[in-house]
């Protein structure tokens, strides 16, 4: 019967009978062949031109001694662009290209990168490459500036009502973004191990915990607590 399958049975084997019977040099130049054609084209694939999305690394520079962002700066920023094939998968591996230097000015108050600033950090890193479409007229920032306050330590107050405590050191100095530094009570709470159960002086040592942000000049401080 002169069905689909006998049909197709035929023509497979039309197609393979003349690759048959060689020696192993044959089907070695056949596999050089098709590799040399796949290599061409490829090679006159990626001398045209495309328009694809990527996502092109930021380097942020910034006077961070005094400034610090509240929020973690973008490490990346997505961005459509149009180019040679070769610019384009060099930018996607990231081949001898660099981020693009951006250089807000972290003033308190400042809310936003002006999209000329980013557009030409970026332009300039994509050399070869024209940048077609943005992923937005802003760059969100939020900056503070650095402080510093030195604050004497307590106990916390349900602690504070059954013990007496002495600390060394007893003040503590703490650094951070100025609007939470400036929120840290004064004194500054410390919370210590499991009191003694016997109501004797002890000296233990306490961890100095910080809310997010903020750094203690010291990480623990020796604690000496006796009851009321």
């Amino acid at each position: 019967m002169d069905g689909p399958l006998n049909r197709a049975s035929w023509l497979l084997r039309w197609f393979v009978r003349p690759f048959a019977g060689q020696e192993p040099s044959f089907y070695r130049a056949i596999t050089a062949c098709l590799l040399a054609a796949g290599l061409f084209w490829q090679m006159n694939a990626l001398n045209k031109t495309y328009t694809t999305r990527i996502n092109f690394p930021l380097a942020w520079h910034y006077d961070s001694v005094h400034y610090v962002p509240l929020r973690p700066l973008p490490a990346a920023l997505p961005v459509t662009v149009t180019g040679q094939g070769w610019r384009l998968l060099r930018a996607n591996l990231g081949w001898g290209t660099h981020p693009a230097d951006l250089r807000p000015v972290p003033l308190p108050g400042t809310r936003y990168l002006p999209a000329t600033a980013w557009h030409r950090g970026l332009q300039n890193a994509l050399e070869g490459v024209q940048v077609t479409e943005w992923a937005g007229d802003t760059l969100r920032l939020t900056f503070d500036r650095y402080a510093t306050r030195r604050l004497p330590l307590t106990l916390p107050p349900d602690s504070a009502k059954r013990y007496r405590a002495s600390f060394t050191p007893a003040m503590v100095t703490f650094r951070g973004p100025a609007s939470l530094v400036n929120e840290l009570p004064s004194p500054y709470p410390v919370v210590p191990p499991q009191p003694s159960a016997r109501g004797k002086a002890e000296e233990v040592e306490a961890d100095v915990k910080t809310p997010a942000r903020i750094r203690a000049s010291v990480p623990t401080v020796r604690l000496r607590q006796t009851r009321r």
